[in-house]
């Protein structure tokens, strides 16, 4: 498939990012992607130093990592949407890549893999690695889907796969939710290799709560049929 034939939209979900964002919109390859979208929930300047990048910035009041990412994919004009997070811990310039299996025709949704020899020094404690392994290893026996990491904030979908869904949940367990239905859908799902550098600011991660609400989503998701 040709680049041409398709609109990339770039969907960042923010609160209080203004230490990262700068830099994160610095790095994103603008020839590659056609919209970049910063969803803010912020009190500090995240909005205002987006704008002055000319990133469109819609304000969520509504708090929510998943609702801030639904509110992006609602107002996305691309046939492909990807995420990525504000806090500068993916690196845009590898955004080329994670887009290209979709555009070959080879894959529907495509994951950046953390766990790889490009993860970087203190970018994942223990306590999340550890967590994100288990996560994805219960998914793989819940789903038949052979996913390394099903909780990377950094993916590519073609939007017309998520037309149409509802949540349970628009908190963190929103992104392993929405990977349910996609492989429950039948999308093909992929991944690829990705740098994961520590983050700028605090993290927004409550490891055993979100991690529960995720573990308790695979479990309600896995009994409900498709």
């Amino acid at each position: 498939m040709d680049r041409r034939d398709h609109t990339i939209s770039l969907v960042i979900p923010t609160l209080n990012e203004e230490k990262a964002i700068g830099k994160v919109l610095a790095e994103i390859p603008r020839g590659i992607v056609d919209e970049v979208i910063v969803v803010d929930s912020s009190t500090d300047s995240t909005p205002k130093i987006a704008e002055e990048m000319e990133a469109k910035v819609i304000r969520e009041l509504r708090r929510g990592y998943g609702r801030a990412l639904q509110t992006g994919i609602e107002n996305a004009m691309g046939d492909i949407v990807m995420y990525m997070d504000g806090d500068y811990s993916y690196n845009p310039q590898e955004i080329s890549k994670m887009v290209q299996p979709i555009l070959n025709g080879k894959q529907d949704i495509v994951l950046g893999c953390r766990i790889s020899r490009k993860m970087l020094p203190k970018s994942m404690n223990f306590l999340n690695k550890f967590g994100n392994l288990a996560l994805s290893l219960i998914f793989d026996l819940f789903f038949f889907k052979n996913v390394k990491d099903t909780q990377s904030g950094f993916r590519a979908v073609k939007k017309v796969f998520l037309k149409n869904l509802t949540y349970l949940d628009y908190g963190m367990s929103y992104v392993t939710e929405q990977l349910i239905k996609l492989a429950k859908g039948g999308a093909r799902i992929g991944e690829v290799p990705i740098t994961y550098r520590p983050r700028i600011g605090e993290t927004k991660l409550c490891a055993w709560t979100d991690g529960f609400k995720i573990l308790k989503c695979m479990f309600k998701e896995r009994f409900r049929g498709s």
